[in-house]
């Protein structure tokens, strides 16, 4: 079955980001008024710099009660908890520093083991448990998307994408942008989900959007249409810049 899509594009960057931290609060509250907690999946890059501080003030820090949402990530850069590059590092010190959220209830990618596959054991037996806690489903995954169409640590053409089959969470050796070992949720994991929310903003990601929401994309170019959810919907947010090629479609 073909999840719902939604296009949605705004004037600016600024308004693309206010809308996208306005929907996150809205999905996790929602969920946290019909099933008492929420489990949601962040992404890095300049959500976390663009998005996270919006959600991290109020109003919206408000809206949503902290306490009861657990975090894991769509994927992660295989660098210490305090090296710069690290996804985990950024969104605690953009959100979740300045939310109380329980400290127990997120969940980084577990980089400080030596073997990748390890780590990566790990991170599927936390993923796995934490979707059986919330009825198999994310309520929420956000995504963004690199000029190549890559999301998450999902990289077009990487040998990566042929051999993922139903593992939750996968090692990304050599991946084409640096740094190049990283782990990555899957698709069989992504597409649990009841919302994904893609946040693409600027000119830089225009073809690739275009190709992405083109209906004859070969999914191993554009590994944003492996996602899927079988029970859930997707909302792709774009700026102008991002979204000049979408009324071609």
């Amino acid at each position: 079955m073909t999840p719902q899509r939604t296009i949605e594009v705004y004037d600016s960057a600024d308004e693309l980001y206010r809308a996208a931290a306005a929907l996150v609060a809205t999905q996790l509250a929602a969920a946290i008024n019909e099933r008492g907690k929420a489990l949601v999946a962040l992404s890095g890059g300049s959500l976390t710099t663009r998005l996270y501080p919006l959600l991290a003030n109020p109003p919206l820090r408000e809206q949503i009660d902290w306490g009861t949402v657990s975090v894991l990530f769509a994927d992660e850069r295989y660098v210490p908890f305090d090296d710069t590059e690290n996804t985990y590092r950024a969104t605690r010190q953009t959100l979740l520093d300045h939310v109380p959220v329980q400290a127990e209830q997120v969940f980084p990618v577990p980089t400080y083991y030596r073997d990748p596959e390890q780590a990566a054991a790990i991170y599927q037996q936390q993923t796995a448990a934490l979707l059986t806690a919330h009825g198999g489903q994310f309520d929420l995954v956000v995504l963004g998307m690199g000029p190549d169409g890559h999301t998450a640590s999902l990289f077009p053409r990487h040998p990566t994408l042929a051999a993922l089959a139903d593992r939750l969470v996968v090692v990304v050796p050599d991946a084409p942008k640096p740094p190049p070992l990283r782990l990555s949720l899957t698709p069989a994991a992504l597409n649990t989900a009841r919302t994904v929310l893609f946040v693409v903003s600027g000119s830089d990601k225009a073809a690739a959007v275009a190709a992405a929401l083109a209906e004859t994309s070969d999914p191993l170019e554009q590994p944003t249409r492996l996602i899927q959810p079988v029970n859930g919907q997707v909302a792709w947010l774009l700026d102008q810049a991002a979204g000049e090629r979408v009324g071609d479609l």
